[in-house]
């Protein structure tokens, strides 16, 4: 049994689950998680949309990346459950000392725990997040830091650590610090830290779990109808403010690998042979445009009709998706009898041969049998004959497309050597 996962209950019954999302997120930090209780904040919004949160904590006052990479807890929880996320979040105050220092005591163990995360499920992501700037800097390590002593420097180098730390870690970013930037800037009235100039106030913690919300669900932020209890006001603009600095800009906070669908297309008459070229996947779709479908990777299919045909490839990997589309101009040449008289190919299917009753005598006959890849593998020709007889054992088992011209007339019929 994996301990300590809350479940959030679901359902009253005017609670629609119509199109509801569920996510399991592991949050591993310290108090700046905990104040407020950021992980039940992020499952209130995301109630108030519809969705599901299922979330587990471990939140220890003042521990590092390196605390976390070596306790037992924090390892037995990464692996308790395949989670969506893993949030890692270090101490206020690492992730802006010195680029000698981040080497050492910081990114090492960020990509210890990346790697631990993975190992437990591959698709598991880790979600780095980006803290802030104590309010009027960090006094205690100005004499050692010279750009810790503002806000806006601490901030600074806060946010190049975790660009770094997602970055190269494959991961995706949680920029809460930059939506605290952002709400400093243009919203001053609200404040956002504790009285300690370092923790966050209400106000604060709701900006970060709009941040996690919009990163966790994709989803614009600006759905959320939850306030806490922060005037409706307030709550709106801090919404927005999510929305401008994550939503609208999702893919500068997402360093994962997505998949990438493409390939090629060979067309021969009706039969069109298609080359996967994607990457980065683990399950695909093709979709041929006349309703029918494939998982092969690299399919073969013959087209019944003339016509113009959108195929789409759509591949997979860890709930992310990538499609490409094409279109094919697909001509088939009549399959018609000739126009006086009809011809009689019989047996079909044959294994030796196939015996041609052309209904009228021809003075120019050409025959030609091609497989499904548009490969002609028998040719032949006649004059003055109103029936013939073809050889077909030396053809390997399969379906083929013989091919009548006579005087002008074209017949063409698919054939089954058996």
């Amino acid at each position: 049994m994996k301990p300590l996962l809350l479940f959030i209950s679901i359902v009253l019954t005017s609670f629609s689950v119509h199109g509801q999302t569920t996510k399991k997120v592991l949050f591993l930090g310290n108090s700046y998680t905990a104040a407020n209780n950021l992980p039940l904040m992020v499952s209130d919004m995301a109630t108030s949309t519809g969705d599901l949160l299922l979330y587990s904590s471990y939140t220890p006052g003042g521990y590092r990346f390196l605390n976390h990479a070596s306790d037992p807890t924090s390892l037995d929880k990464i692996n308790s459950d395949n989670w969506d996320y893993v949030v890692l979040q270090g101490q206020s105050q690492e992730t802006a000392f010195s680029q000698q220092q981040l080497e050492s005591e910081v990114y090492p163990y960020a990509v210890s725990l990346s790697t631990a995360i993975r190992e437990n499920n591959a698709c598991s992501q880790p979600l780095f997040y980006m803290t802030w700037g104590r309010k009027e800097g960090d006094e205690i390590n100005c004499q050692y830091a010279p750009w810790m002593c503002t806000y806006e420097g601490m901030d600074d180098a806060i946010k190049d650590t975790y660009l770094f730390m997602a970055e190269s870690n494959d991961a995706e970013l949680a920029a809460a610090g930059a939506v605290w930037r952002y709400i400093r800037e243009n919203h001053p009235n609200i404040e956002l830290y504790s009285s300690d100039g370092s923790h966050p106030s209400l106000a604060g913690s709701y900006s970060a779990a709009t941040t996690f919300y919009t990163m966790i669900y994709k989803k614009d932020p600006t759905l959320i109808s939850w306030d806490s209890n922060l005037t409706a006001n307030e709550a709106s603009l801090i919404r927005d403010a999510t929305k401008t600095i994550v939503y609208d800009a999702i893919s500068t906070w997402d360093f994962t690998e997505n998949p990438m669908a493409d390939f090629t297309k060979d067309i021969q008459n009706q039969v069109v042979s298609f080359t996967n070229e994607s990457s980065d996947y683990d399950h695909l779709l093709w979709e041929f445009g006349d309703s029918n479908t494939s998982v092969e990777s690299n399919p073969i299919h013959t087209y019944e009709e003339s016509g113009i045909y959108t195929v789409s490839l759509t591949t997979t990997k860890c709930g992310k998706t990538d499609t490409k589309t094409k279109t094919l101009d697909i001509t088939i040449l009549s399959t018609e009898d000739f126009s006086v008289e009809s011809i009689k190919i019989y047996p079909n299917p044959s294994s030796k041969h196939l015996n041609l009753n052309l209904g009228k005598t021809y003075k120019e006959i050409t025959i030609s049998i091609s497989n499904l890849l548009g490969k002609t593998v028998l040719r032949t020709s006649r004059t003055n004959a109103d029936t013939l007889i073809l050889e077909v054992s030396s053809l390997a088992k399969g379906t083929y497309i013989l091919k009548l011209e006579a005087d002008g007339d074209t017949k063409m019929k698919r054939i089954v050597r058996q």
